[in-house]
């Protein structure tokens, strides 16, 4: 006799099931990364990354790459740093094209199932980081091929959302371009670098709340001096009226101390739902789910920090370069559009797939099994309803920056990290730093407060 309820869960597609399994990069473990760079235990941080190098999983090599790639640059192993961050990149690269198979199951699922790719904000980090290991390891000619390739990147983006999206510039990779053209007596494309920076950050400046730094139109009116730029230097002179500047000249024979430090930790993705019941072909409720990423910012106590050397009666402060933070929730904006039609799409794809196995359970062994087999892929949907949440979370979450300029000698560095009501948080001495004639010494500090 032929039985009544037959096997017809097997009407499921066998990878529905699969794919229920299916998660994000793991999470875990960034509260134990996070608590040794606070702790300023950059190795310790960078072990713990690599010892999660299995649960990343090939779908989260980029960030594994990427990871690994900001805890070696914190722990000053440069050229490791870039080995893993010129990884990311080649991945990333590699991901141009593709795969149809991995694209239709993550219609089934989430985007958790596809290989992340980065944000492009992260991919234009990947080689600003890697430009200031280059910087470290005195190999300059490398970190200007870096800065070419952020201008690339740019441009690109640029041309493939047809300038439509916000983050179209990056302005302190601008910045640090000039800083290095400079440095290497490139004076003509050390100013086309810094008039790109000022432009960009003006753009900052209306979209991410980012002023423009102090110190930009000194080395604009520096450099149009020292090229000639008549006219340009002119246009400056209006612009920065009260600007105190010195001479290209009284800059070389000087060294230079540049000061870097990232605060806080970057944001982090959660997911943002839309639940809302739906009658089924036969009338019967249908939950669809929907889910959108949304960045929850993770912002600094600290609002800038104070330079001081003592020996020369010299005081600095430092200077907004980059919020990360505010960078991310407006690129995430920028494309919130593809994202949600994208998870309308693959509501339909679900709501679809279910009402096709509901019938036809139905069809052949009663309403009773339609009704089950339409009910379990219901769960499934809402079950593997997630939105894609991976994102780089061992960059901070704000850039500052002090240039201070300095007489060839050794020189003791004290940091005092300073809080919205003027406070100082925290404080850090870096001692016996040494500042040669034309040198340009760059240092950084990772806080995390």
């Amino acid at each position: 006799m032929k039985q009544k309820y037959a096997p017809f869960y097997f009407l499921i597609p066998p990878f529905l099931i699969l794919l229920l399994f299916a998660c994000a990069a793991p999470a875990s473990h960034y509260v134990m990364v996070e608590r040794n760079l606070l702790e300023g235990n950059y190795n310790k941080a960078d072990s713990i990354v690599e010892q999660y190098k299995e649960k990343y999983g090939d779908r989260n090599a980029v960030l594994y790459y990427m990871d690994r790639g900001m805890t070696l640059h914190l722990s000053g192993s440069y050229e490791k740093s870039n080995y893993y961050l010129s990884e990311a990149e080649k991945r990333i690269e590699a991901l141009y094209t593709k795969s149809i198979t991995t694209e239709s199951g993550a219609m089934f699922t989430n985007d958790n199932l596809l290989p992340y790719e980065g944000e492009d904000f992260e991919k234009v980090m990947i080689n600003l980081v890697m430009a200031l290991n280059y910087v470290y390891l005195g190999k300059l000619d490398d970190a200007l091929v870096e800065a070419r390739k952020i201008d690339h990147k740019l441009n690109l983006y640029n041309d493939k959302y047809e300038k439509k999206n916000v983050y179209k510039e990056d302005a302190f990779a601008r910045y640090l371009s000039g800083i290095l053209y400079e440095y290497k007596g490139e004076l003509n494309d050390g100013f086309i670098a810094y008039s790109k920076a000022y432009e960009a950050f003006k753009d900052y400046n209306t979209n991410y709340g980012t002023p423009v730094p102090a110190f930009i139109g000194e080395d604009l009116l520096r450099l149009s001096k020292a090229l000639g730029l008549h006219d340009e230097h002119k246009k400056y002179m209006e612009k920065f009226p009260n600007v105190k500047w010195k001479d290209i000249k009284e800059m070389q024979s000087n060294g230079e101390l540049i000061f870097i430090y990232y605060s806080g930790r970057a944001p982090f993705k959660e997911d943002f739902f839309i639940d809302a019941p739906v009658p089924d072909i036969s009338g019967d409720p249908y939950y669809l789910r929907i889910a959108f990423p949304r960045f929850v910012a993770q912002p600094s106590h600290i609002a800038y920090a104070r330079i001081y050397i003592r020996s020369k009666n010299l005081e600095e402060k430092t200077y907004l370069m980059e919020d990360i933070t505010a960078i991310a929730k407006k690129n995430l904006d920028d494309r919130i559009g593809r994202i949600r039609a994208k998870a309308i799409g693959r509501a339909v794809v679900k709501f679809t797939t279910a009402q096709t196995a509901k019938k036809a359970a139905a069809k052949k062994y009663g309403k009773d099994a339609g009704i089950i087999v339409g009910g379990l892929l219901n769960i499934a949907s809402v079950v593997t309803e997630e939105a894609d949440k991976r994102s780089w979370r061992t960059l901070p979450d704000k850039i500052q920056m002090a240039r201070i300029v300095l007489p060839p000698g050794n020189y003791n560095i004290e940091v005092h990290y300073i809080g919205a009501g003027g406070e100082i948080i925290d404080k850090k001495t870096f001692a016996g730093i040494s500042i040669n004639s034309r040198e340009k010494k760059i240092l950084t500090h990772r806080v995390i407060k």
